[in-house]
Protein backbone atom coordinates (compact mmCIF):
# COMPACT_ATOMS: atom_id res chain seq x y z
CA UNK A 1 0.00 0.00 0.00
CA UNK A 2 2.72 2.48 0.99
CA UNK A 3 4.72 1.41 -2.05
CA UNK A 4 1.84 2.54 -4.29
CA UNK A 5 1.64 5.90 -2.51
CA UNK A 6 4.98 6.74 -4.10
CA UNK A 7 2.99 7.53 -7.26
CA UNK A 8 1.24 10.62 -5.83
CA UNK A 9 4.53 11.64 -4.23
CA UNK A 10 6.27 11.54 -7.61
CA UNK A 11 3.44 13.46 -9.30
CA UNK A 12 3.49 16.15 -6.63
CA UNK A 13 7.27 16.49 -6.89
CA UNK A 14 7.09 16.76 -10.67
CA UNK A 15 4.47 19.49 -10.38
CA UNK A 16 6.47 21.53 -7.84
CA UNK A 17 10.08 20.98 -8.93
CA UNK A 18 11.28 23.47 -11.56
CA UNK A 19 12.19 22.38 -15.07
CA UNK A 20 15.68 23.04 -16.42
CA UNK A 21 16.01 25.48 -19.36
CA UNK A 22 18.15 23.90 -22.08
CA UNK A 23 19.51 25.31 -25.32
CA UNK A 24 20.93 23.60 -28.37
CA UNK A 25 24.49 24.57 -29.27
CA UNK A 26 24.79 22.61 -32.49
CA UNK A 27 25.75 19.11 -33.56
CA UNK A 28 23.37 17.55 -31.03
CA UNK A 29 25.04 19.18 -28.05
CA UNK A 30 23.05 20.90 -25.32
CA UNK A 31 23.78 23.37 -22.58
CA UNK A 32 21.89 24.79 -19.64
CA UNK A 33 20.37 28.09 -20.73
CA UNK A 34 21.03 29.79 -17.39
CA UNK A 35 24.28 31.37 -16.17
CA UNK A 36 23.66 30.23 -12.58
CA UNK A 37 21.25 27.29 -12.67
CA UNK A 38 19.54 26.46 -9.41
CA UNK A 39 17.07 23.96 -10.79
CA UNK A 40 19.26 20.96 -10.00
CA UNK A 41 19.51 21.84 -6.31
CA UNK A 42 15.83 22.83 -6.20
CA UNK A 43 14.78 19.43 -7.55
CA UNK A 44 16.66 17.57 -4.81
CA UNK A 45 15.52 20.06 -2.18
CA UNK A 46 11.85 19.76 -3.04
CA UNK A 47 12.04 15.97 -3.06
CA UNK A 48 13.70 16.04 0.36
CA UNK A 49 10.96 18.22 1.85
CA UNK A 50 8.16 16.24 0.26
CA UNK A 51 9.78 12.97 1.31
CA UNK A 52 10.04 14.20 4.89
CA UNK A 53 6.35 15.04 4.99
CA UNK A 54 5.49 11.77 3.25
CA UNK A 55 7.37 9.70 5.83
CA UNK A 56 5.77 11.54 8.75
CA UNK A 57 2.24 11.22 7.37
CA UNK A 58 2.67 7.53 6.59
CA UNK A 59 4.09 6.77 10.04
CA UNK A 60 1.39 8.69 11.92
CA UNK A 61 -1.36 7.17 9.79
CA UNK A 62 -0.09 3.63 10.34
CA UNK A 63 0.29 4.26 14.09
CA UNK A 64 -3.31 5.45 14.41
CA UNK A 65 -4.97 2.97 12.06
CA UNK A 66 -3.01 -0.21 12.81
CA UNK A 67 -3.20 -0.26 16.60
CA UNK A 68 -3.18 -4.06 16.89
CA UNK A 69 -0.09 -4.37 14.70
CA UNK A 70 2.15 -1.94 16.55
CA UNK A 71 5.62 -3.25 17.16
CA UNK A 72 8.79 -4.20 15.28
CA UNK A 73 6.93 -5.77 12.35
CA UNK A 74 4.94 -2.60 11.76
CA UNK A 75 8.15 -0.58 11.89
CA UNK A 76 9.86 -2.88 9.39
CA UNK A 77 6.88 -2.85 7.03
CA UNK A 78 6.46 0.92 7.10
CA UNK A 79 10.16 1.57 6.55
CA UNK A 80 10.32 -0.94 3.69
CA UNK A 81 7.25 0.57 2.04
CA UNK A 82 8.53 4.13 2.44
CA UNK A 83 11.90 3.09 1.05
CA UNK A 84 10.28 1.55 -2.02
CA UNK A 85 8.05 4.58 -2.51
CA UNK A 86 10.85 7.12 -2.14
CA UNK A 87 13.63 5.23 -3.88
CA UNK A 88 11.82 3.49 -6.72
CA UNK A 89 8.29 4.65 -7.47
CA UNK A 90 8.34 8.42 -6.90
CA UNK A 91 11.61 9.24 -8.74
CA UNK A 92 10.77 6.94 -11.64
CA UNK A 93 7.29 8.37 -12.16
CA UNK A 94 8.28 11.99 -11.58
CA UNK A 95 11.22 11.88 -13.99
CA UNK A 96 9.26 9.96 -16.61
CA UNK A 97 6.67 12.71 -17.12
CA UNK A 98 7.75 14.78 -20.11
CA UNK A 99 10.91 12.73 -20.63
CA UNK A 100 9.91 11.35 -24.04
CA UNK A 101 9.26 14.83 -25.46
CA UNK A 102 12.59 16.03 -24.13
CA UNK A 103 14.48 13.12 -25.63
CA UNK A 104 12.79 13.67 -28.98
CA UNK A 105 13.73 17.36 -28.97
CA UNK A 106 17.26 16.50 -27.91
CA UNK A 107 17.78 14.27 -30.92
CA UNK A 108 16.73 16.99 -33.35
CA UNK A 109 17.74 20.15 -31.46
CA UNK A 110 19.04 22.93 -33.67
CA UNK A 111 21.51 25.56 -32.62
CA UNK A 112 19.72 28.19 -30.54
CA UNK A 113 16.55 26.17 -29.95
CA UNK A 114 15.39 25.94 -26.34
CA UNK A 115 13.43 23.44 -24.29
CA UNK A 116 12.46 22.93 -20.65
CA UNK A 117 13.94 19.64 -19.53
CA UNK A 118 12.06 17.70 -16.82
CA UNK A 119 13.67 17.72 -13.36
CA UNK A 120 15.86 14.91 -12.11
CA UNK A 121 17.08 13.75 -8.71
CA UNK A 122 20.86 13.90 -8.63
CA UNK A 123 21.76 12.32 -5.29
CA UNK A 124 20.83 9.32 -3.18
CA UNK A 125 20.03 11.18 0.03
CA UNK A 126 16.65 12.66 -0.93
CA UNK A 127 15.35 9.27 -1.99
CA UNK A 128 16.11 7.82 1.47
CA UNK A 129 14.41 10.61 3.42
CA UNK A 130 10.87 9.08 3.40
CA UNK A 131 12.07 5.85 5.01
CA UNK A 132 14.28 7.72 7.47
CA UNK A 133 11.45 10.05 8.52
CA UNK A 134 9.02 7.16 8.94
CA UNK A 135 11.48 5.20 11.08
CA UNK A 136 12.19 8.17 13.35
CA UNK A 137 8.50 9.05 13.74
CA UNK A 138 7.43 5.50 14.60
CA UNK A 139 10.29 5.06 17.05
CA UNK A 140 9.43 8.30 18.85
CA UNK A 141 5.73 7.43 19.07
CA UNK A 142 6.57 4.01 20.48
CA UNK A 143 8.92 5.57 23.00
CA UNK A 144 6.27 8.05 24.14
CA UNK A 145 3.59 5.37 24.48
CA UNK A 146 2.73 4.64 28.13
CA UNK A 147 1.48 1.11 27.49
CA UNK A 148 3.96 -1.77 27.17
CA UNK A 149 2.12 -3.51 24.31
CA UNK A 150 1.76 -0.19 22.37
CA UNK A 151 -1.97 -0.68 21.95
CA UNK A 152 -4.46 1.67 23.62
CA UNK A 153 -2.74 3.65 26.38
CA UNK A 154 -4.33 3.48 29.80
CA UNK A 155 -4.44 5.86 32.70
CA UNK A 156 -1.32 4.38 34.24
CA UNK A 157 1.76 3.00 32.46
CA UNK A 158 1.43 -0.74 32.05
CA UNK A 159 -2.20 -0.97 33.10
CA UNK A 160 -4.14 0.09 30.06
CA UNK A 161 -7.54 -1.37 29.15
CA UNK A 162 -5.80 -3.82 26.84
CA UNK A 163 -3.70 -5.27 29.63
CA UNK A 164 -4.69 -8.70 30.95
CA UNK A 165 -2.75 -8.32 34.17
CA UNK A 166 -4.55 -6.33 36.86
CA UNK A 167 -2.48 -3.99 38.97
CA UNK A 168 -1.10 -5.34 42.22
CA UNK A 169 -2.54 -4.05 45.41
CA UNK A 170 0.93 -2.94 46.47
CA UNK A 171 1.20 -0.72 43.41
CA UNK A 172 -2.11 1.03 43.95
CA UNK A 173 -1.75 4.47 45.34
CA UNK A 174 -5.05 5.29 46.97
CA UNK A 175 -5.96 8.09 49.28
CA UNK A 176 -3.70 8.78 52.17
CA UNK A 177 -4.35 6.36 55.00
CA UNK A 178 -5.57 7.63 58.34
CA UNK A 179 -2.91 7.68 60.98
CA UNK A 180 -4.15 5.81 64.05
CA UNK A 181 -1.11 6.52 66.15
CA UNK A 182 -2.28 7.73 69.54
CA UNK A 183 -1.44 11.30 70.30
CA UNK A 184 -0.96 13.08 73.56
CA UNK A 185 -4.25 14.71 74.25
CA UNK A 186 -5.38 16.34 77.42
CA UNK A 187 -7.88 13.99 79.04
CA UNK A 188 -11.22 15.37 80.05
CA UNK A 189 -13.19 14.82 83.22
CA UNK A 190 -12.05 14.34 86.81
CA UNK A 191 -9.04 12.30 85.81
CA UNK A 192 -7.59 15.35 84.16
CA UNK A 193 -7.77 17.43 87.30
CA UNK A 194 -4.65 17.60 89.46
CA UNK A 195 -4.88 15.83 92.84
CA UNK A 196 -6.02 17.92 95.77
CA UNK A 197 -4.23 17.90 99.07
Amino acid sequence: MIFVLGGPLGLLWRWIAPSVPMIGIGQGDLAVNDPSPEEYIAADGWFTLLGLGFGLIVAIGAWLLLRRDRGPFLLAGIVAGALGAGYLVAPWLGEMIGRSDYEQWRETAQRGSTFMAPPEIHSLGPMLVPAFAAAIALTLMAGWSNDPDLDVPGARPGYGPNSDTPPHADDWSGPASTDHTPTDQTPTGSAAEPPRH
